[in-house]
């Protein structure tokens, strides 16, 4: 999985010229797919480990990672308004920051049903796939050479980081994976309302419902094949 991530980073703008013939049908398509994983998996991850962190449930987590990256943006936006080239660069490098750190917990907080069976490894891969290369080339496209030259590779670190820590540090504990787990929720939920559910003239409805129904296909078909 982290090799697939990396390699989707690595050669992001070649393969969104080749895939991505259509941009609307793309980016539709891969956000149903994003999104239908996100309410038959990690929500319902976060239903069954639910646990209390003192007065905050899990989900208020969820809703400061939500939120964390929300504002991260904003200020990101307001920053690149400005011709200043120094703020520029400055709102990259913070942009790189949590979109790091969502790689990061992309892989660091893979289901355990995913780790353990080969279809829902691939369905995994092939929606997370489809869904970063949106996001790498919106980075490609606003920051150009710099997202080329160094964004890339900072990505690509950021996911064998996620598979280093999955790999060797100890295993945590069950509320520090849910808290993990719960801020990867807030950050996929805001990528995929900024990137892929933009605005109606941008996107498809009946392809980002072929991403969810493609989704569900693919994942009934695995829990038949066990």
């Amino acid at each position: 999985m982290a090799i697939s991530f990396a390699a989707i980073h690595y050669w992001a703008r070649p393969l969104h010229k080749w895939l991505y013939t259509s941009e609307q049908i793309a980016i539709s398509f891969s956000g149903g797919m994003a999104i239908t994983y996100v309410f038959l998996h990690l929500l319902p991850e976060l239903e069954q480990g639910d646990v209390s962190l003192g007065r905050f449930p899990i989900h208020i987590v969820a809703l400061i990672g939500f939120l964390l990256f929300y504002g991260a943006q904003r200020w990101i936006w307001s920053q690149t308004q400005d011709d200043s080239q120094e703020l520029n660069k400055r709102a990259f490098w913070l942009q790189m920051l949590f979109i790091s750190s969502y790689n990061f917990l992309l892989i660091y907080s893979i289901p355990e049903q995913f780790e353990q069976s080969i279809p829902f490894a691939f369905i995994y891969v092939l929606a997370m796939s489809l869904h970063l290369l949106s996001t790498d080339h919106h980075l490609s496209e606003h920051y150009k050479h710099l997202f080329d030259q160094q964004g890339r590779y900072a990505l690509i670190a950021a996911v064998f980081c996620g598979l280093v820590t999955d790999l060797f540090a100890e295993a945590a504990n069950r509320t520090f994976s849910n808290t993990l787990t719960a801020l990867l929720t807030g950050f996929l939920m805001f990528n995929i309302f900024k990137e892929e559910l933009p605005d109606h003239k941008e996107t498809r409805f009946v392809w980002f419902l072929s991403g969810v129904v493609f989704y569900i296909f693919l994942l009934g078909g695995s829990w038949l094949l066990g």
